[in-house]
């Protein structure tokens, strides 16, 4: 799981080079969204990558409710579910990190970043 998140991770963050540069220069805001990357709705028009990032919260905050009840079965059976889903959309969204705009490429990174960190 790691390695695939370190994976598109690597993808994304190749893919935002060209795109980041270009939009600087045409939109002094970028800079702003991109400190702000606990909130990935309002830096990312791309529906899957919100949808994504979405999921992502819901599984640190699953993962968490986990930690202060890890006997609870239907909690673990969530987590495990929604775990190996998010590791699908990760993939499939990386296949599609090439067409992604400064901001599509900066909301996924953070959320990547937030899918690696859960159990860490």
């Amino acid at each position: 799981m790691l390695a695939l998140t370190l994976l598109v991770g690597g993808v994304a963050a190749c893919s935002d080079d060209d795109d980041k540069a270009d939009d600087k220069t045409d939109e002094g805001s970028t800079d702003t969204a991109a400190d702000d990357s606990g909130d990935s709705g309002d830096s990312s028009g791309n529906a899957a990558i919100d949808e994504y990032c979405d999921a992502v919260q819901e599984l640190v905050d699953k993962s968490a409710e986990l930690q202060d009840d890890p006997t609870n079965a239907d909690l673990q059976a969530e987590v495990t579910e929604l775990s190996t889903d998010l590791g699908q959309q990760a993939t499939d969204l990386a296949a599609e990190a090439a067409t992604f705009t400064a901001e599509d490429a900066e909301a996924f990174q953070a959320c990547q970043t937030d899918f690696s960190g859960i159990g860490g």
